[in-house]
């Protein structure tokens, strides 16, 4: 963005990136710092202090979790460990899932969400009959649409009564609490649940990310593996994040707050329909001229959003903004009122 449209980096405001605004926990940053002096040794190749960490976190138990180079490492080793023949996957959704599962062989069909609907997933209408594996990301990016914890324990019910493996990203379920996380019920046969350092955590450029799965999944998976995925910052960053409860109320005091507001001001401006959220980013539908024409107009003044057409069944009708502070909020939805009144 800095070089197609000649700003400098640090003036452009980012709200194609669904990363928490208020930036990482200050205890991982320090963190980060005090692990700088370990640089010339190798971290540890299984390392136990921060898989504990991660598991009191989510309330499994150490065995029954491996850490991964952000989650997209454990999909992708996740499909290839497997080798599922046929995948149904719960779309528009993260497009990796198929890459991953594509990559090792398999089959991969739809389900497909619709915008009339506002893109609700009933999960009693997901058929996993003949299915190896289901994928469904849950709050769902990019519509950010949550499933209730009681249909996802009947959705798993049904893929294992037909066989069929249930993996369920919860990337973004921090932002609305946790309290909805399939890992409520535990830990289950057939169960995998993605989770990520990256969103809540804004530890992006880390890569750190995590699977909950049965213990003997767990330990197939981590045997195939490469040793030392998880570098000295990472680990360290990872085990003070998920520590700092201060930082943790407060993104999600902050970022209900501010979703709420931001949903309103874009409600209110012509050719734009925000759609409900629990996460920290919003999808718009975009009237008139499109997404990629908006996004291509704000781009030129400093603010990036992520037009949706990467999405498939999605397209130029579609937006996603994060949600930034309240100053940032103002500064998008006035430049995006202009655009959609004034034209160019």
């Amino acid at each position: 963005a800095e070089q197609l449209y000649g700003i400098p980096k640090e003036e452009i405001l980012d709200f194609s990136a669904s990363i928490n605004f208020l930036g990482p926990p200050p205890a991982a940053m320090s963190a980060v710092k005090t692990a700088a002096g370990e640089v010339a040794h190798y971290p540890e190749e299984d390392p136990a202090r921060l898989t504990v960490a991660v598991a009191i976190h989510l309330g499994v138990f150490p065995d029954e979790v491996a850490l991964g180079n952000g989650s997209i490492e454990i999909i992708y080793w996740l499909a290839a460990v497997l080798r599922p023949r046929r995948v149904l996957i719960v779309e528009p959704t993260f497009t990796e899932y198929r890459r991953a599962c594509e990559a090792a062989g398999a089959v991969c069909d739809s389900h497909w969400l619709h915008g009339e609907e506002g893109f609700a997933l009933d999960a009693g209408r997901i058929n996993p009959e003949g299915y190896d594996l289901v994928f469904i990301c849950n709050p769902n990016n990019p519509t950010g649409y949550l499933v209730p914890l009681d249909e996802m324990i009947s959705l798993w019910k049904r893929c294992r009564d037909a066989g069929a493996g249930l993996v369920v990203d919860e990337a973004f379920i921090d932002f609305s609490g946790g309290e909805e996380s399939v890992l409520s019920w535990g830990v289950s046969e057939g169960l995998y649940v993605a989770r990520s350092f990256t969103k809540f955590f804004a530890l992006a450029g880390l890569r750190l990310g995590c699977l909950a799965a049965p213990e003997d999944f767990v330990a197939r998976l981590k045997a195939c593996m490469p040793p030392w995925n998880i570098n000295a910052f990472a680990l360290a960053a990872g085990e003070a994040a998920i520590g700092d409860l201060k930082y943790m109320a407060r993104t999600w005091r902050e970022v209900v707050s501010l979703r709420e507001e931001l949903y309103k001001n874009l409600e209110a401006v012509p050719g734009i329909e925000p759609l409900p959220s629990e996460a920290n980013f919003l999808l718009c539908r975009v009237e008139g001229a499109g997404a990629a024409w908006l996004a291509e107009r704000l781009g030129r003044i400093g603010i990036l959003i992520r037009d949706c057409r990467s999405f498939p069944g999605l397209g130029d009708s579609y937006m996603r903004v994060a949600v930034r502070s309240e100053r940032e909020n103002y500064q998008l939805v006035t430049a995006i009122k202009k655009l959609m009144v004034d034209g160019d």
